[in-house]
């Protein structure tokens, strides 16, 4: 009994010892890591609006462009988005929704007050219309806001997006468990970002078999989808009131008029292209193209993402404009 008492002590001071020696190697790149995440998140401003605060950030010039980010994002996530998929064009003004980075959760937290928010900052800003192009959980306030704010919307992008609740019966999968053990701790969040990414992206929806056929300019874009979340968590609040207000009320759709364009890869195991079948059922004027595979962020089809949004931004355009003249 002894022995195996000596022998269990001994191993834990070993598993220890590697512990502490790995933290001892790994906390200054860490650390690094996230001072610089730290400083770049400083770059956005906070605007006190009649609907609440709203974090924002405006790069660019041309025709606004809404950007949505999705879950353990911000205004940073959002821009993010704008550099892998969008063209230069435009001015982009990207927001932190409600518990990402600096933009509070209010009291009255909803999907239709967020909407609200977002129209609120828009009059701030004078601007009277703008092109909506939201990411995963962005979707749900996205096509409330064009629900509730037709006048302010000329059209909308839908990019691997929630549309509502999950279907009822459905089970919270394990790896949705896990990832969001791993965004509670910062430090936790890196060591996976870092040294295990096929692993992480896998919980956040992209096959592995998706990531190992990334070209080098698409596991770039990977490794910055996950370097951006840093710090994450000055995010995860945010993750977390998005899942409860997706079961507050329905998003309704009945109003919306704007051109849509719907893009969803069948194998997204993060949001499930149900949620695309549903955004393109319930809204009028939309198209949807589902991808056979692209994983959630769809970056194995990106050039093709580029392409129909290019082709959808360039026909909405006529089409408002043969309204306008009308």
């Amino acid at each position: 009994m002894n022995k195996i008492r000596k022998i269990i002590l001994i191993s834990l001071i070993i598993v220890s010892c590697a512990v502490l020696l790995f933290f001892a190697l790994t906390y200054p790149d860490y650390h690094r890591e996230m001072s610089l995440a730290k400083e770049r998140i400083k770059t956005s401003e906070i605007i006190k609006t009649s609907a609440g605060e709203i974090e924002y950030k405006i790069e660019g010039e041309g025709t606004p462009m809404l950007l949505l980010h999705g879950a353990g994002g911000g205004f940073d996530q959002g821009l993010w988005m704008r550099r892998v998929f969008l063209e230069d064009k435009y001015k982009f003004i990207s927001v932190s929704r409600y518990g990402f980075l600096r933009s509070p959760i209010p009291d009255n937290a909803s999907i239709k007050n967020q909407a609200a928010l977002y129209s609120a900052l828009l009059d701030n800003l004078n601007v009277t219309k703008v092109i909506v192009v939201a990411g995963s959980a962005g979707g749900a306030s996205a096509i409330q806001f064009a629900n509730d704010y037709p006048e302010k919307i000329s059209g909308l992008i839908l990019l691997f997006a929630v549309s509502g609740p999950e279907p009822e019966g459905d089970v919270e999968p394990i790896s949705s468990k896990i990832i969001h053990l791993i965004q509670q701790s910062d430090y936790s969040y890196w060591i996976f970002s870092e040294f295990m990414q096929s692993f992480i992206l896998d919980l956040m929806g992209v096959p592995e078999d998706v990531f190992e056929s990334f070209d080098p300019e698409q596991k770039q874009y990977a490794q910055e989808m996950l370097d951006v979340m840093h710090p994450m968590t000055q995010r995860y609040k945010g993750t977390i009131n998005d899942a409860k207000m997706l079961y507050l009320e329905n998003i309704s759709t009945d109003n919306i008029t704007s051109p849509t364009l719907i893009l969803h890869s069948k194998d997204d195991a993060l949001v499930n292209y149900y949620h695309a079948m549903n955004s393109h059922d319930k809204i009028k004027d939309s198209k949807l193209i589902l991808l056979e595979t692209g994983g959630h962020a769809m970056l194995s089809q990106m050039d093709e993402v580029r392409k129909n949004i290019k082709e959808f931004l360039n026909m909405s355009g006529k089409e408002i404009a043969a309204r306008d003249v009308k």
